[in-house]
């Protein structure tokens, strides 16, 4: 087998090919706001038809590291490709904690590599009508820098750089007192994330807020801190979260900064 190089965004198509054959679906939008703002690793097939897998890197400064979309196609799988491509993540990420959302079949790879459990994700889609927002209002180019200091606040890290080009792409951006939400369109779905929120309530507006006007459904990952909100998108109109999907952090005892307030990420892949 080849070894592990890094890719370009011209290469997103191959992407998107080896993750049709293990039967995902992710937006291009999304796949190109991962090689704007991380790092795509892969291996080449043997046999020359496209790529035998990948990981995605999100460097967050020198505090975190995000890994996300460890694929390896369905003809490569168990022969040790997902050790060795996340053995490179960890190699890349150096001093910094890494943090991921597992999938079932994933999870193994991950504990025998030393990742613990720190909590659940669970995947909501749907509408939500627009109700009062008392506590959430758009946010105006003022408030750029308290989200990043927010954010850097709720999740220990210096996302700084990420979350300065989410906003120059997000459709809405609000913000309440200690909270903030952005909203960004990424083919058939806006989706809603990151979400910082110092309660359910607050939450819940922040999310209804950022999905006003929005001219297609709507995709919401809620991080099990916050379960009242889980039920309460479900309830009205967000379905989802059937499945509880475990987030892990490896090289730290637990993730940093106040998670309590974190209601959602930017994406699973990314944090």
């Amino acid at each position: 087998m080849t070894a592990i190089r890094r890719l370009d965004p011209s290469e997103l198509l191959a992407c998107k090919r080896l993750e049709e054959d293990r039967g995902w679906d992710t937006d291009p939008a999304k796949w190109a706001l991962m090689f704007a703002s991380g790092e795509v690793h892969a291996i080449d097939a043997d046999d020359g038809d496209g790529l035998a897998g990948c990981v995605v890197l999100t460097h967050y400064a020198d505090d975190l590291t995000a890994v996300g979309m460890m694929l390896v196609a369905d003809r490569y799988g168990r022969q040790g490709l997902g050790s060795t491509l996340m053995r490179h993540a960890l190699e890349q990420a150096g001093k910094r904690s890494v943090e991921l959302t597992a999938t079932r079949f994933g999870r193994p790879v991950y504990e025998r590599l030393g990742f613990r459990p720190t909590g659940t994700l669970t995947v909501h889609h749907g509408t939500l009508p627009d109700l009062p927002t008392p506590s959430a209002r758009p946010a105006t180019p003022d408030d750029h820098a308290r989200i990043l200091r927010l954010d850097h606040r709720t999740t220990g890290a210096d996302r700084g750089a990420v979350l300065t080009h989410l906003l120059s792409i997000a459709e809405r951006a609000v913000v309440a007192d200690d909270g903030f939400a952005i909203a960004w369109n990424a083919g058939s779905h806006r989706v809603i994330g990151p979400v910082v929120a110092p309660s359910e309530e607050v939450a819940r507006d922040l999310v209804v807020a950022a999905a006003r006007g929005a001219d297609r459904p709507l995709r919401l990952d809620v991080l099990g801190g916050f379960p009242g909100l889980r039920a309460w998108i479900a309830g009205h109109g967000m379905p989802g979260g059937e499945n509880e999907l475990p987030t892990m952090v490896h090289g730290a005892d637990a993730p940093g900064g106040d998670r309590a307030r974190y209601a959602a990420p930017i994406l699973i892949s990314m944090g």
